[in-house]
């Protein structure tokens, strides 16, 4: 009697025989059910995991059918588990591995069956017992057998998770892969292993006498814990110890409590610092100490308490910046740094707060403006504060002077747009002056954005200003500020000294506001924004007005002189994906694009506050084969040009381009000669120092500007006037920035200035690069910042300090 029989038609016995041979040959190879494809012919490979296998389960005949061995493909039982209880009398149905060919086979002729996902285990538990005695025998060759078990346990993880036998097995599997990370010197490896098993099984041991998953934990913690101490990483220390305790409630462990006592140890001698420092009245000095203090261990006795006293006693902010103050402006047009410090130090008669659809919203410094209807008259009323007398009190005297000063040509803060513009200047009373204007202007608060009252070296250490604060000492990276007693509108709780600390490095400010080294980052590298955003401890927020990105051209130099030869570097120039990239790191902000002009523009379709920007004019896209083209052009226009002249036109030398030494503009600058090099031409890079922004020695073709020219109707002239900051020498040019300073309405200031962008977009004035809004962060020691400003200190009289936070 034969215990197959075929389900479609008899067959020769012969033919029958044949198959089922063919069928018991070869056990043992098969790969992921998915893997193989109808129709494909069985593979033998000697893995049963090979993706190209075809899976089978093993059917073992008894003696009286001399205990034959047939492959057949996977039996549908439900659930994947054979019935225990059959009708022996019964036939199970089955499709032999070779060609699907269906047949039954009787129950009672059946020794056993061999599901596949056993046979898996199988081997896996094989391979896992061959590991265990080659790392006993201390043979190198046990590691390629616990790296093959993880093949097999991914394997059935993904398909056959339900296979009985199977979470033992990986319990014993991720222990030896504890055991063997461990051995190695792989912590980190060791402990994700082990927090895996203690997921499945947390009473887990392999044996009476090997260690608990809890010794592992302490065993793995002291490795780990040991290098972040080394390294004075504390704050990696912290966060690893705190997880373990939390997690796995180890709070009554003896290895918690030792770490616990040595971060204390370390953190109460930075504490007895600190208190050493402030009852010498050593404010800066106490102030790290106690920062020390908390980030090491913020939990040693007496911690909380000393932090609040300093912060009573000495309400110091501890500000990070990415380039330190060399000058002060406050309405610094391209250095970042001099408009940042320049708060600090000097008022301005009228100060920038917000723009606007026509124009940017100011506020007058001293009190309050008003202006008539006609626009002709301006009228000062200066509003001291309660209590401001001698040098603290100003009056409408000081307001007529200055206004005077500035349409003086032999006064040093002479203005001649001013001048052109003023017909008179009165005083009604003594807290009030009056300027009467010639013709109207659109917008002459713009104008009047000067210091009323300015000091010979500004800047200097305790020279004295108009402004919030003056300095204290600047020493290597750190600079201090210390509040201004003459200044007449300090705030009650207001900062006593703020202090400025240089970091090179964007990851190392990141790091010191993380850890409460600094309570503010004055610059977020636009690529860290969205990682900071999730630390609960740290706002991060953008300034509201955008920065500009442009190079500059040097229009001296023979070949950067030639239009043509300017439009193929911006041709060549892949500006959308060093900003999408390069700054971005592929997380896209509102307000960041490429540009046409230097002037802002909408951050998106319902931006009405972008007066100065046409976007009819696009930004020239990327064309590698156009750029090449124009510099070949370019090139032999420069040539013919000096051949005319009977000259010899010299060799086109790499061009030196400048830069700050910021991270944006060194990655900038750095893809821009790389994506130049594929046009053939070579650049140089110049960093500048820390805090220059300009070209100190002439010694660049281009130099890379980050400009803040928020209001275009007069900082067009600031930036390209003759005697701008970047000269356009253009007689068109001049003579659109002379109708926009005669502009008497909105309107035609708008037509000028579109005009203007169009001059500039065509005779590549500047290769415009991308608009940025750039953000600052602070943590929640510091109150009172506005989530809306256009410069850091802006409020700074309103910023308060509470005590820093003991459980970072």
């Amino acid at each position: 009697m034969h215990y197959f029989s075929h389900q479609r038609g008899a067959a020769p016995a012969v033919a029958f025989w044949w198959l089922l041979a063919a069928a018991s040959l070869g056990i043992g190879c098969l790969g992921a059910a998915s893997g193989a494809e109808e129709g494909d012919e069985p593979q033998n490979t000697g893995r049963l995991i090979d993706p190209k296998v075809i899976p089978y389960d093993v059917i073992t005949l008894d003696k009286t059918s001399n205990s034959e061995v047939v492959r057949v493909r996977l039996i549908p039982f439900p659930n994947r588990r054979i019935p225990e209880k059959v009708k022996l009398s019964e036939k199970l149905k089955v499709k032999l591995l070779d060609d699907e060919s269906d047949y039954e086979v009787e129950w009672h002729k059946i020794e056993k069956i061999d599901l596949f996902e056993n046979l898996v285990l199988a081997e896996a538990n094989k391979l896992m017992d061959e590991f265990a005695r080659l790392n006993k025998e201390g043979n190198p060759g046990a590691d390629a057998k616990l790296d093959e078990a993880y093949d097999y346990f991914a394997f059935l993880l993904r398909g056959y998770g339900f296979t009985a036998g199977l979470k033992p097995a990986r319990e014993r599997y991720l222990y030896f892969g504890l055991g063997n990370a461990f051995k190695k010197e792989k912590y980190d490896e060791a402990q994700a292993l082990l927090e895996e098993l203690y997921s499945l099984n947390p009473g887990f041991r392999y044996s009476e006498t090997s260690p608990t998953l809890t010794d592992w934990m302490g065993r793995i913690l002291d490795r780990r814990l040991a290098p972040f101490l080394a390294k004075q990483d504390f704050r990696s220390a912290k966060l690893l110890l705190r997880r373990m305790e939390s997690r796995y409630n180890l709070g009554g462990q003896d290895f918690i409590k030792k770490w616990k006592a040595e971060l204390s140890a370390i953190a109460a001698k930075s504490r007895d610092e600190a208190r050493a420092h402030l009852a010498a009245n050593r404010f800066v000095e106490a102030y790290d100490a106690c920062a020390r203090m908390l980030d090491i261990w913020p939990d040693v006795d007496g911690a909380a308490e000393l932090s609040a006293e300093i912060t009573r006693r000495y309400p110091l902010v501890v500000v990070g910046v990415n380039h330190p103050a060399l000058s002060y402006d406050a309405r610094g047009i391209n250095n970042p740094a001099a408009r940042r410090a320049g708060r600090l130090l000097e008022r301005r008669l009228l100060e920038f707060l917000e723009m606007g659809p026509e124009g940017g919203n100011y506020t007058c410094s001293l009190g309050r403006l008003n202006k008539t209807t006609d626009g002709l008259t301006m009228t000062f009323i200066v509003r001291p504060p309660a209590g401001a007398t001698g040098m603290n009190a100003f009056s409408g005297y000081d307001i007529a002077k200055h206004l005077l000063a500035l349409g003086d040509p032999a006064a040093p803060e002479y203005q001649p747009s001013w001048a052109r513009m003023v017909a008179d200047i009165r005083i009604h009373n003594v807290m009030q002056a009056e300027a009467t204007l010639r013709a109207p202007h659109v917008l002459p608060e713009a104008l009047l954005q000067t210091n009323y009252a300015p000091v010979a070296n500004l800047g200097a250490p305790q020279v004295q200003g108009n402004g919030p604060y003056y300095t204290l000492s600047q020493v290597a990276d750190l600079q201090r500020f210390t509040r201004n007693d003459k200044y007449p509108f300090t705030a009650a709780g207001q900062p006593a000294e703020v202090a400025e600390r240089f970091f090179a490095d964007p990851q190392r400010a990141l790091l010191a506001l993380q850890r409460g080294e600094v309570d503010v980052l004055d610059h977020v590298f636009p690529g860290d924004i969205a990682e900071l955003k999730n630390d609960p401890a740290i706002k991060v927020v953008p300034y509201m007005a955008p920065t500009s990105h442009f190079l500059a051209i040097r229009r001296t130099h023979p070949y950067l002189e030639n239009r043509t030869f300017r439009r193929a570097l911006v041709y060549g120039s892949n500006r959308q994906v060093i900003l999408d990239q390069g700054l971005l790191r592929g997380s896209p902000l509102p307000g960041y694009r490429v540009i046409s002009a230097p002037f802002p523009a909408p951050e998106n379709a319902s931006d009405a506050r972008t007066y100065g920007y046409d976007e009819n004019v696009s930004p020239r896209p990327f064309d590698p084969k156009l750029a090449l083209i124009l510099k070949i052009l370019g090139e032999r226009e420069v040539k013919a040009n000096f051949e005319r002249r009977h000259e010899t036109a010299p060799p086109l030398a790499p061009l030196v381009l400048g830069h700050p030494s910021d991270e944006i503009s060194k990655i900038a600058c750095a893809s821009l000669a790389k994506q130049w090099k594929a046009i053939k031409l070579d650049v140089k890079l110049k960093e500048f120092p820390p805090g220059v922004f300009l070209d100190p020695k002439g010694e660049c073709d281009l130099v890379y500007v980050q400009a803040a020219a928020w209001e275009p109707v007069v900082d067009a002239s600031r930036l390209f006037a003759p005697d701008g900051l970047f000269p356009a020498e253009m007689a068109s040019v001049n003579l659109t920035l002379r109708q926009l300073e005669k502009a008497r309405d909105w309107s035609s200031a708008s037509r000028e200035l579109r005009g203007l962008h169009r001059l500039l977009h065509e005779e590549v004035t500047i290769i415009p690069l991308w608009q940025t809004y750039d953000y600052f962060a602070y943590r929640s020691s510091v109150q009172g910042i506005p989530d809306k400003q256009v410069t850091l200190y802006q409020a700074i009289e309103r910023w308060k300090i509470i005590s820093r936070s003991a459980g970072k």
